[in-house]
């Protein structure tokens, strides 16, 4: 048991005065270091003081040098607080260049984040020992903890050709079938002619009536995916765990769903059941089954998940069923969740599923097969979406069709793709979906 926190708190002064000295030789490694570290990363309060002198220079467009710096200070009543002039120019000691100021900068910067992780699980400490209601807490923490990790290297200034160079490199990457870069393959061959797969940073809204079979077609894809060896996260706020393992045997075995529920089971097919659950001890599938929870929350277990196991797919079973504590309107909160899942995924770099209920209109319509306009709740949800899927199976409306066990996969956007058709074979007393080879109708949208 650790007795005492250390006073001393993690830090590299030499580092710290490598930088101001390599600002001093050369002010515009000020901009080099303004994109990695901000004033409040330097432990030492002087060298602090002394950076943010610097920066207010360079502010108003004033040469950064020892008599500006230090006049600067004197102005602010600091001088004397640093050290007077001697301290000022002490950091050039430090350096002969530079060069090396990128390297400096993250030695700082991480030794900053040691100290604000070591305030947060300090914070937390005592409020655990206060007995606070633990899901805040853990809530809490997660947040904070979450900043500290994808919060500090955002994006930054880049000329196009490097971007180019880079994009180049990606697809080549995808011709050769690189798995670092290559889309989360759907599961449905039919499907990936049309997507090319889930990429990563799109929001993918699957939406359909209820009984169309959306939660079976996100497990489906699930499934597969992680046999082929992506890691998938699907939180289920809809089914139990339970649920979702009678509807996942049914889609890996022979077995009728039914059955499988009512637990008539022959012997052979306890085997079967058996070697089925076998196979899929090595795969990367975690489900969370939790019943409540808010936006926050899921971008919360998505940031964790992807800590601890990894993050190829995300998918949540649905939208509408989110807690939307503290918005005004049912609408206000969807188009909040949607936006959220958008830049989870953007800040992951993993693509995201999220079911949608569609609202009643398409029922009323001759045509029963969905339109953008049906996306209940919030038009938010199709300007967020960079795919939008329906799925539609004619004989849930209409019992005698002939098309029996089919079912439509409408693309009706796509941001960086065609939009148009596709169709699945429906096999209902296994509960799942099967590729139905045909053509895909594929058109631009």
């Amino acid at each position: 048991m650790i007795s005492s926190m250390p006073q001393i708190q993690p830090h590299d002064a030499e580092a710290e005065q490598a930088i101001l000295g390599a600002i001093l030789l050369d002010s515009s490694a000020l901009s080099q270091a303004q994109e990695i570290i901000t004033a409040s990363d330097f432990y030492n309060a002087r060298h602090r003081l002394i950076f943010e002198a610097m920066v207010e220079l360079a502010a108003s467009s004033v040469a950064i040098d020892l008599l500006t710096v230090g006049n600067r200070l004197e102005e602010k009543g600091q001088l004397q607080i640093v050290g007077g002039r001697a301290a000022v120019a002490e950091p050039l000691m430090s350096v002969v260049s530079a060069a090396s100021i990128t390297e400096h900068c993250r030695i700082v910067r991480d030794h900053a984040l040691r100290r604000k992780t070591i305030g947060v699980l300090s914070e937390a400490l005592p409020r655990a020992y206060r007995k606070d209601a633990i899901a805040e807490l853990l809530g809490d923490c997660m947040r904070e903890l979450g900043q500290l990790v994808y919060g500090r290297d955002g994006g930054t200034w880049r000329h196009i050709s490097n971007i180019t160079v880079e994009t180049l490199q990606y697809v080549d990457a995808q011709a050769k079938g690189d798995r670092a870069v290559k889309a989360v393959s759907t599961g449905y061959s039919t499907v990936d002619r049309l997507l090319s797969g889930w990429h990563p940073s799109d929001l993918v809204i699957i939406a359909g009536r209820p009984s169309m079979g959306k939660t079976t077609f996100a497990l489906g894809s699930a499934v597969r995916a992680a046999k082929a060896g992506a890691r998938v996260g699907l939180i289920s706020l809809e089914m139990s765990a339970c649920q979702l393992g009678l509807r996942l045997l049914g889609m890996e075995t022979p077995l009728n769903v039914h059955a499988l529920r009512t637990g008539h089971v022959k012997e052979d097919g306890w085997w079967c059941l058996a070697h089925t659950a076998q196979s899929l001890e090595g795969v990367s599938l975690w489900v969370d089954d939790s019943s409540v929870l808010t936006v926050e929350q899921i971008m919360a277990k998505a940031r964790s998940l992807k800590l601890k196991a990894g993050l190829d797919l995300l998918i949540v079973d649905y939208l509408q069923l989110l807690e939307f504590a503290g918005a005004e309107t049912r609408q206000q909160g969807i188009a909040d969740a949607s936006r959220r899942l958008k830049l989870l995924a953007k800040e992951l770099n993993v693509p995201v599923i999220a079911l949608s209920q569609l609202s009643r209109d398409c029922d009323r319509r001759e045509d029963k097969r969905p339109v953008l306009a049906d996306l209940r709740d919030s038009g938010a949800i199709e300007q967020d979406a960079d795919v939008v899927l329906f799925l539609y199976r004619h004989e849930v409306y209409f019992h005698d069709t002939e098309e029996k066990g089919v079912a439509e996969i409408l693309v009706r956007k796509h941001r960086n793709g065609p939009i148009g058709d596709c169709r699945l074979r429906f096999v209902d007393r296994f509960a799942r979906f099967e590729d139905f080879e045909g053509p895909v109708d594929a058109h631009n949208g």
